[in-house]
């Protein structure tokens, strides 16, 4: 009896807990579960997904809306991230999340790809060559490129114009032109091509002057010609000296006693009737040891007399109005005197006297200083703008029109299917060079 009166106390509460309890997990459990909605024969089964699965959207944005508006506003988390702890914290922090992945060894690009993408990743990488390559071509090509190369030519040039030169060409440097301009003289004196150009030259030249009836002294500089006539008066003294020695020569005298006797036959045979009566007085032998013993005893008076000052002067005046009666002389008539044969020899062999006197050691030094100084002097021991140069050597025309050239050709080259081809060569290197370098 009692028993039955606890039980029918008890029953109620607990009957009342275990359905409050099984009703309160499958209410919670529907908030969440299922997850999403179930389908019978095509028809979704009602209260599924869960309340908060279904309305998650909405309730994730009214969450974000309170958060937003009333828990943590803008000016809060400002506040919050201008701290000076928070910004060492996060300085830290990012540094060491930096380090941490700059210092793993990630290796090459492709190498992260996965294996069944792999191949779409070389053919992109293949694509994208093709693509810079294509691309550096069109831009090589067109017009564009052209006005910008013409633009940045004219922009180095302005702004080299005001730079000394020897900023640009050291003096060392400018030594080294000057030997190589001294090995191309040296090399182009040796040339025979050269003296037989110069003895052409020298030909042609003296058949056009006799040509326009020039003399021989309109092709000698007036400076030349006091020359010649200064010495041949300072070597007259030196020839009659010379000519005073002549009678002692064994065989000028045979010539001088057969030039005597000569002019005696002569006379004797000019004589008519009488030559024979005078032959019988003079002996021929006896004429010819009477020449040579007066030749022999009076040496020294002939010398004396030869080299006084009167037969000086007067042989000097012969001579030298002979040189320049042969200088007033037209070179049609001194030319029409030499066959062409002699004249052309006489051409060549002035050109090998001209060429020896260049190849010689002292007259290419002598012509090397003198160009390495002049050059060093055109251009100021090199403080001379380069502009200022440039006009030196060149004229505004030509200077106009090298550059034009210079930027023709370069633009040429660029253009170039030996240059496409070396800069594909160098595209394909650096993409390949980079894709195989680790991450």
């Amino acid at each position: 009896m009692n028993g039955l009166t606890l039980l029918n106390y008890a029953a109620p509460p607990l009957i009342g807990a275990f359905i409050g309890y099984l009703t309160n997990r499958i209410a919670i459990r529907m908030l969440f579960r299922p997850l999403r909605p179930w389908h019978v024969l095509g028809w979704r089964v009602p209260m599924t997904p869960g309340v908060i699965p279904a309305k998650r959207h909405e309730l994730a944005a009214n969450i974000g809306t309170m958060v937003g508006e009333h828990l943590l506003t803008a000016r809060d988390i400002g506040a919050a991230l201008s701290m000076e702890p928070f910004q060492e914290h996060l300085s830290t922090l990012v540094d060491s999340r930096v380090r941490e992945l700059l210092d793993r060894d990630l290796g090459p690009a492709l190498t992260l790809v996965p294996e069944r993408f792999r191949a779409y990743a070389k053919v992109g990488l293949r694509t994208l060559k093709y693509q810079l390559k294509d691309g550096l071509r069109a831009h090589l090509q067109s017009e564009e490129f052209a006005r910008n190369l013409h633009r940045v030519l004219d922009h180095q040039m302005a702004e080299y114009a005001d730079r000394p030169l020897e900023e640009l060409v050291a003096r060392d440097d400018r030594q080294r032109v000057y030997r190589f301009l001294d090995g191309l003289l040296a090399a182009l004196f040796q040339s025979p091509d050269l003296e037989r150009w110069l003895a052409a030259t020298i030909e042609a030249r003296l058949v056009d002057s006799a040509d326009r009836g020039e003399t021989l002294a309109d092709l000698l500089p007036d400076e030349l010609v006091e020359l010649i006539l200064a010495l041949v008066r300072e070597q007259t003294p030196e020839l009659l000296a010379g000519l005073a020695r002549l009678p002692g020569d064994p065989a000028i005298q045979d010539r001088i006693v057969q030039g005597l006797l000569g002019a005696v036959d002569s006379f004797l045979s000019g004589l008519g009737p009488m030559a024979a009566m005078a032959r019988g007085f003079i002996n021929p032998e006896t004429l010819n040891g009477q020449i040579r013993s007066y030749l022999d005893d009076h040496r020294d008076e002939i010398t004396r007399w030869l080299l006084q000052d009167e037969i000086r002067n007067r042989v000097a005046d012969g001579l030298e109005d002979q040189v320049r009666s042969l200088l007033r002389m037209k070179l049609a008539d001194l030319l029409a005197r030499f066959p062409q044969e002699q004249r052309h020899a006489l051409c060549v062999s002035l050109a090998g006297q001209l060429m020896g006197v260049l190849r010689s050691p002292a007259t290419r030094e002598t012509l090397s200083a003198a160009l390495a100084d002049s050059l060093e002097e055109t251009v100021d021991q090199g403080k001379m703008p380069l502009g200022v140069a440039a006009g030196r050597f060149f004229a505004d025309g030509d200077a106009a029109r090298l550059r034009e050239r210079v930027e023709r050709e370069l633009l040429t080259l660029l253009r170039s299917r030996s240059v496409s081809r070396l800069a594909g060569r160098m595209v394909d290197t650096m993409v390949e060079a980079l894709a195989a370098r680790p991450v």
